[in-house]
């Protein structure tokens, strides 16, 4: 608060806080992402947690000691009696929004404060009401509202608090703040938006008056008022648009005027802080799944006194703080005689190694317990393969922490190494593959360590993917964190009495991975995912550590080759659509597309979007090239349309590539990323290689410029044939199934034999494809309507073939049917291999929502499972090829095929090993069959 206010608020009774509940609860959900805060049973929790924090931060920094929440109540108000469109335009507020306001009131009562509602009027008078009521009681009032209607409000007495593009950045709207902005003062205000209208709220002002001219008038003439009288002097087309709508003008000012007299009941005396409800409190907070740190926030937040600190001390020793930041200790390590003196000191603190037997019971108690003497690892640094590097690395045993800065380290690398090594089972890492790449440019070299934070989160919820650290913290810890410039400028809200403007970024870093670490240890136990993340994902992060620090080698002038030449056929094809078009029409332009085809062609419109525009995506433009054919100019252009796109994306998948071929050796180093796909799959990204077409012979030829290496022969392509399927089979246990594997005829021709009851060798091409896409599309969870427009058939055709399919594989039926039940009642689906995840959605009352958490619990079981299976035949193969001491190695995972690099004379033995371990990657009632093939280039392996 300014100087100004603490001089006034002397001679004031104090500060009356007055907030717009609707307001502040709508910011607080659009700036928060839904599916990153919302219960297990499916309750969007967004705009309780921002509205609490955000009002906590203003009761923080403006200290008042009266509080009142304004709401609007369902109904109109006699606004729309005098203005029946009043509002008319706006889209109903989000049903995940609706079911929190019950909750955020809920949360108001607990916390002793009082909110008010009125039936028949908005809260903005209420707010005005409430403001009226402050000042004749003699208290300066801060009105904290989105809604530019309230700056009618503001005096030397009332000061609107409007947010900012970042909610922290409240700007203080006085009657000077008033004035700079508008030109008017906070009284004509009103003057002004009645001539100005308001588009929010469906108010029609003056066409072609804004701000500025209405200020002009307001001036010029004294106000409204004024204006109406000498409308007839006011030249041009503005003042003739001033007449024509003079008595809307008048019906606007009367509309906007805020009523500052209903009765709502309470006085003045009402508005002081109340006694928290520590218990109702914390019972809510725990149905929201907040943490201990929000809880513990907003009870110092609001009531700021006695009764707050008490209800927080009531509850500490039930609370569990472990997610509190507290910064190390630092000790900068200049020499082999410090570190040495730091890893003595360290030594209590790290225990006894840590057990990581398959039989080792795990649970809160003994994640606890390891945790207590584990060390904390943190490198800061780029971690992009092919080119890492570190600036300071970060060790913290027991709170102290060992700060060595990149130029010391080579003088202290032999013994850093030796405790990096002998202390592996008791290490916490971020990330631990990404640290690896940062140790790896020192040449340190990291076991697998005992935890990973960045691993640990990814498994507790799936669905939710961190880029940063920073974002992590925030998420998991609640911090009120906006990026990473708030850490270093002390942003952050941390726990004791460390002032975090003066602590180094690098240490708010480290005492984030602790935090992060004490909280997620507990959470992985509690859904017992302890042995998937140290048995499969973290050796998996091993493996990736050495497939992208090796990357892929490629030859720079088949690629640029291939560049040039795609470009040549987009060109032409742009050229031709030109010709056909007519005119030079930008290809890429959605609103050009449909002028062309629907207004000068004529075509019949594709599907509507959102927008209210047509479609013309690739697969709306397929349908209606096939409907054109009749139609010679339409049919060329959309061909030459359809085949410029395609070249087009060839050319920029091409230069992708060129763009991230590493000048120091020649290869691409992808980063895999292990956190990002929900079902547990692996992606790729810096350039992303899964999105090399393989369906046409054109995408296929990208793959022909990967290369074996300098000293290496050729490329091994090994992957999995219908593994999906072969998992549905055994985890449906649908004997007709697992016999058609069995089989070893044509699979899908034999299922489309029983589905169709004739033999094998009269099934058509076309009852194969159906069948084909009936089996793949069960596997990934696709929708009926999904499959007809897959297949280019009707609705009822495709439920029709679905009927026939589940009559001949019935156990395949009641396992899906299962799937989403079991979801249902447990919130979450399990791989063969206890990887879960969480379907929140499933309860929603939103039936999109509702549609696409089915699909995925249809999904997960099945892609989870070939995901979990690909990681661990990853694994075995390349302790396989470390174990047999060969030179081959693995460069690439792409869907459900691994790519090796082959040394000279070691094709057949790594063949083997490699396809060994794929096969026996999973005990399957069917077994797992590989496929693989050699070349001299990527293409040429294929199979």
């Amino acid at each position: 608060m300014s100087e100004s206010r603490d001089d006034a608020q002397t001679k004031t009774r104090g500060t009356l806080l007055v907030v717009d509940g609707h307001s502040l609860a709508f910011r607080a959900f659009f700036a928060l992402p839904a599916e990153n805060f919302s219960t297990q049973a499916g309750q969007a929790t967004n705009a309780v947690w921002g509205f609490a924090t955000m009002l906590s931060q203003v009761l923080d920094s403006e200290k008042p000691d009266h509080l009142a929440v304004a709401f609007d109540m369902k109904g109109g108000t006699f606004r729309n009696e005098m203005l029946p469109q009043y509002k008319g335009t706006r889209e109903a507020a989000p049903e995940d929004l609706l079911t929190q306001l019950p909750l955020i009131q809920k949360m108001l009562t607990a916390l002793g404060v009082t909110y008010v509602e009125k039936q028949g009027y908005e809260g903005d008078d209420i707010i005005a009401t409430l403001a009226a009521m402050g000042e004749r009681s003699g208290y300066d009032t801060l009105v904290l509202s989105g809604d530019r209607d309230a700056f009618q409000l503001i005096d030397e007495r009332v000061t609107v608090l409007y947010p900012g593009h970042h909610f922290k950045d409240l700007k203080h709207m006085t009657p000077q703040a008033v004035e700079d902005k508008y030109h008017v003062g906070p009284a004509q205000y009103p003057d002004l938006a009645a001539l100005r209208g308001e588009t929010a709220d469906n108010i029609p002002g003056v066409p072609g008056v804004g701000d500025g001219f209405a200020a002009k008038w307001i001036n010029q003439y004294g106000g409204l008022e004024g204006i109406i009288e000498h409308a007839d002097e006011i030249g041009g087309k503005k003042g003739e648009s001033l007449r024509e709508n003079i008595e809307q003008v008048k019906l606007n000012r009367k509309v906007n005027a805020l009523r500052r007299d209903v009765d709502l009941g309470i006085g003045i005396e009402d508005l002081t802080f109340g006694e928290v409800d520590a218990d109702a409190l914390s019972e809510l907070f725990t149905s929201l799944e907040f943490g201990p740190r929000t809880r513990s926030k907003v009870l110092k937040s609001f009531n700021a006194g006695k009764q707050a600190s008490d209800a927080a001390d009531k509850h500490a020793d039930d609370e569990d703080t472990s997610d509190d930041l507290r910064i190390p200790e630092a000790v900068t390590i200049a020499d082999e005689a410090a570190l040495a003196a730091w890893i003595d000191s360290a030594r209590d603190g790290l225990g006894s190694p840590a057990d990581n037997s398959d039989d080792e019971p795990r649970n809160r108690a003994h994640c606890a317990d390891v945790m207590a003497s584990t060390c904390a690892l943190y490198a800061e640094g780029s971690s992009k393969p092919g080119n890492p590097g570190c600036s300071v690395l970060m060790l913290e045993v027991g709170g102290k922490a060992a700060v060595l800065e990149a130029g010391v380290i080579a003088g202290v690398r032999p013994a850093l190494q030796r405790f990096l090594d002998g202390h592996a089972d008791r290490i916490v890492v971020h990330g631990y593959k990404e640290q690896s790449h940062i140790l790896a440019s020192l040449g340190l070299d990291l076991a697998e360590p005992w935890f990973d934070t960045k691993l640990a989160g990814y498994l507790v919820q799936p669905d939710y993917h961190a880029d940063s650290l920073e974002q992590a913290a925030s998420h998991f810890l609640q911090l009120q964190l906006d990026n990473a410039d708030d850490v270093a400028q002390g942003q952050l809200d941390l726990s004791g009495d460390v002032d975090p403007a003066d602590q180094r970024k690098d240490l708010l870093h480290m005492a984030m991975v602790r935090a992060l670490a004490d909280m997620l240890a507990a959470k992985i136990d509690e859904r017992e995912q302890f042995r998937l993340l140290q048995s499969i994902e973290l050796p998996v992060s091993h493996v990736l550590f050495g497939m992208e620090q090796v990357g892929a080698s490629v030859d720079f002038m088949r690629l640029t080759e291939m560049r040039d030449r795609f470009a040549v056929d987009a060109r032409d094809a742009q050229e031709t659509a030109w010709q056909f078009a007519g005119s030079r029409v930008n290809l890429q332009s959605p609103k050009q597309l449909q002028a062309v085809l629907f207004d000068d062609m004529g075509l019949k419109p594709t599907k509507k979007t959102k927008s209210g525009s047509y479609t013309t995506n690739a697969s709306a433009l397929q349908d209606l090239a096939v409907r054109s054919v009749g139609n010679e100019r339409a049919n060329g252009f959309l061909t030459a349309l359809l085949r410029h796109r395609e070249t087009n994306k060839l050319k920029q998948i091409v230069q992708s590539l060129i763009d991230a071929v590493n000048p120091d050796d020649g290869r691409i180093h992808t980063t895999f990323e292990q956190t990002v796909a929900a079902t547990g799959r692996l992606s790729s990204v810096d350039p992303n290689l899964q999105n090399i077409p393989n369906r046409n012979a054109e995408g296929r030829e990208i793959r022909s410029a990967f290369v074996p290496g300098e000293g290496y022969e050729s490329l091994l392509s090994s992957d999995y044939s219908q593994v999906e399927l072969r998992i549905m089979a055994d985890l449906s246990g649908d004997d007709a199934l697992i016999e058609a594997f069995r089989s070893g005829a044509d699979f899908h021709k034999y299922v489309a034999s029983l589905v169709y009851g004739i033999p094998v060798d009269d099934i058509t091409p076309d009852q194969r494809t159906h069948v084909k896409a009936m089996s793949y599309g069960l596997a990934y969870g696709l929708s009926t309507y999904g499959l007809a427009q897959q297949l280019k058939i009707s609705p009822g055709e495709a439920d029709r073939l679905k009927s026939q399919y589940f009559a001949t594989f019935g156990k395949v039926h009641e396992y899906l049917e299962s799937l989403v039940a079991g979801a249902r009642e447990k919130g979450y689906t399990e791989t063969m291999f206890g990887r879960c995840r969480y379907f929140p959605g499933l309860q929603s009352p939103n039936r999109n929502i509702r549609d696409a958490a089915e699909r995925g619990a249809l999904n997960a079981p099945i892609q989870g499972s070939a995901a979990d299976i690909m990681k661990i035949a990853m694994i075995h193969a390349s302790d396989a090829l470390a174990k047999a001491k060969v030179r081959s190695r693995i460069i690439l995972q792409i869907h459900d095929e691994l790519v090796v690099e082959i040394a000279p004379g070691e094709a057949e033995q790594v063949t083997g090993l490699v396809r060994d371990a794929m096969e026996h990657a999973g005990d399957l009632a069917v077994p797992l069959d590989v496929s693989t093939g050699i070349g001299s280039d990527w293409q040429l392996a294929a199979h």
